[in-house]
This record gives structure tokens, sequence and C-alpha cells, in this order.
């Protein structure tokens, strides 16, 4: 079952931006592995079935903030995005 989240702003890299211009998407197999070594550095705990702000430090972007979630169901990390990031959706 996918967590429902409430209309706000969720983060996306450096902004805030309302959940209607946004969707969750699997995350790729190197930012999962990025994100999930954040995880682990910060001492956040990426929760199944919880939605997570996780902040990632890089050199291109030294505060990226994203919403995580690991859903019951699957495996891979899901993140939101916005949606002019989603490539075909079914």
């Amino acid at each position: 079952m996918q967590a429902i989240l409430p209309d706000g702003s969720y983060p996306f890299i450096e902004e805030r931006l309302p959940l209607s211009e946004m969707a969750m998407v699997e995350a790729s197999s190197s930012l999962e592995t990025l994100l999930r070594a954040q995880s682990e550095i910060s001492g956040v705990e990426i929760i199944r079935g919880v939605p997570v702000e996780l902040t990632v430090k890089t050199t291109e972007y030294p505060d990226a903030t994203f919403l995580v979630l690991l859903p019951f169901e699957e495996d891979r990390l899901q993140m939101l995005v916005p949606k002019h990031f989603v490539i075909g959706s079914a």
C-alpha cells in the first residue's frame, strides 16, 4: 500500500514544491545507493511505509533534501520528484 501524502509543499533539492506538481517514482539504483548511504551517515532511518525527508550532501548540492519512501510491497526506494522529470508512466 502506497503512503498517502497530505496536500502541502515537499522538498526537492533546494526548493519546496506543492504536492500537485510532484510524483512518486522509483529511484535509480545509483541514486538509491547514494540515498541509503546518506541515511546511514546522517542517522535518519528509512522505515518501510513511512515518508522521510532526507538531506543529501554532495559537491554539487551541499544540502539537497528529498522525500523518500520504502513501500511495504516493494524493495526499491521511491522518491518524490517534480512531474516534469517523470518519463513514461502507466
